[in-house]
């Protein structure tokens, strides 16, 4: 189950919210958030849910063993939970396409990760093992991250479980940022995935490259979009998860890219595979092995497709290029440097979104001179994009971040003597006004048409 449709919109999320706040004390609220998730994994895969339960509970107690500080300790649930993520990804990788059920259990790369984090801070002493299993459970399960993340750490969320505090502002703010990720991945993603849909039918180069283009907006307005969900509904819950995108299309290079780029991954591989392997400290040689480590992971972490290597190994090479060119990058102006940015990321997409080699040719074939470029039904498609087309433009850029300061500076202004200001309740009523116009027209959209299922909920 995901949050962009009616029944979790409607239902699932008010009914889990009104008995959250209606439950007194932090023990029973916890049971809540455990007991919502485990109904919300089970609407989607009520066959995995033992699973869930298992793995939970074996982590539970591996934990007190890692506790002791010895290596093998904390080696044994690391490689438990990398190889049963690795297990189902085969299954579902060679299986999957023969069967009428998924074989990959929804969630399983991020909630592994969290897991394989859970252990090697609990050895570093960084933190200590989960009080209850309960509490490990509501970490590993917690609905609002559970399909698409962020991946968030124990040493985060741990203290959060016991003592958090949800107020009215957290609580409204959370409502309108769900509504606006709602309108992402609903009103624009959706939209955007269609279009695409619709242009990898063409055979010709101008449709490709509008294709790639539209791939790029559909995978950003998805993701973050998502990502704002989980963020929101953790605020009104009272948890702070740590922010998943930072504008990264307004990117100057491709190491700025991956810094602002689904943050939370490019943090694990950051903190538990680049710098245990020695980082940049070792000297450049083994600076490029690592990154080649890292990328390759990266890239298989996706899924265990060719053209996902290929995606990591892609990046592993521009990023090895741009370290040793960076002094020279930075002499071209801002805004070549983000338009040569995100052509060769729209490149990395296009290898992201073909997991069909054959496919992935031919559409590179195309994009670089094969056949023709453009006829009628490009045109037609490219017409009835434009308005989605500057949109996306609009949304991705840093615009909305600088009218939205620009606003709150203008309407938060305190009065001398403490008091509610007018522009206050202005301010108060405008984002109200605009949560609701956005949830009419996702509803409205929604009705119409089911939303695109979540292309990371499948990682």
């Amino acid at each position: 189950m995901e949050f962009s449709n009616l029944f979790s919109i409607y239902l699932f999320l008010p009914l889990t919210i009104g008995l959250y706040f209606l439950v007194p004390g932090m023990k029973k609220k916890n049971m809540v958030l455990v007991i919502a998730s485990l109904i919300f994994y089970a609407m989607g895969q009520p066959y995995f849910l033992p699973l869930l339960l298992a793995t939970a509970f074996i982590n539970y107690v591996l934990a007190f063993y890692v506790n002791k500080k010895k290596p093998v300790t904390v080696i044994i649930p690391v490689a438990l939970n990398l190889v049963l993520m690795c297990m189902f990804k085969l299954l579902d990788a060679y299986l999957g396409g023969e069967t009428s059920i998924s074989l990959l259990p929804i969630g399983i790369s991020f909630y592994t990760f969290q897991l394989i984090s859970y252990h090697v801070d609990i050895y570093r002493g960084k933190v200590k093992p989960a009080e209850s299993f309960k509490n490990l459970l509501l970490y590993v399960s917690m609905f609002p991250k559970m399909l698409m993340g962020p991946i968030v750490h124990y040493e985060q969320i741990g203290p959060q479980i016991e003592h958090r505090r949800s107020t009215p502002k957290g609580v409204f703010d959370g409502m309108v940022r769900f509504t606006v990720g709602l309108a992402k991945k609903v009103l624009i993603a959706d939209y955007a995935f269609a279009a695409y849909s619709e242009l990898t039918k063409l055979p010709y180069g101008g449709a490709a490259w509008l294709g790639a283009l539209m791939f790029t907006f559909y995978i950003y307005f998805e993701f973050s979009g998502c990502a704002d969900m989980a963020i929101a509904l953790g605020k009104i819950f009272g948890f702070r998860y740590a922010e998943n995108f930072d504008m990264p299309y307004t990117s100057r290079s491709i190491t700025d890219f991956w810094r602002r780029w689904h943050m939370t991954l490019g943090s694990f591989f950051r903190d538990y595979v680049y710098i245990p392997l020695g980082g940049n400290r070792k000297g450049k040689v083994r600076q490029i092995f690592n990154l080649f480590v890292v990328w390759s992971l990266t890239g298989l972490w996706h899924g265990l497709s060719w053209n996902f290597l290929f995606w990591g190994l892609y990046f592993f090479l521009l990023l090895a290029l741009e370290k040793q060119l960076m002094p020279k990058l930075e002499k071209i102006p801002n805004i070549l440097r983000n338009f040569l940015t995100m052509f060769l990321v729209l490149i990395g997409w296009v290898l992201f979104a073909n997991e069909n080699l054959a496919v992935l040719g031919d559409t590179f074939a195309m994009m670089f001179g094969k056949g023709d470029f453009w006829n009628a039904s490009v045109g037609v498609l490219l017409k009835n994009s434009l308005p989605l087309i500057v949109l996306c433009f609009i949304g991705s850029s840093a615009l909305p971040h600088w009218f939205s300061l620009i606003w709150r500076n203008l309407m938060l202004r305190r009065s001398k003597n403490g008091a509610i200001t007018v522009t206050q309740v202005i301010h108060t009523v405008s984002l109200l006004l605009f949560a609701v116009i956005l949830l009419f027209l996702c509803t409205a959209s929604l009705v119409g048409a089911s939303s695109q299922p979540s292309l990371y909920a499948s990682f």
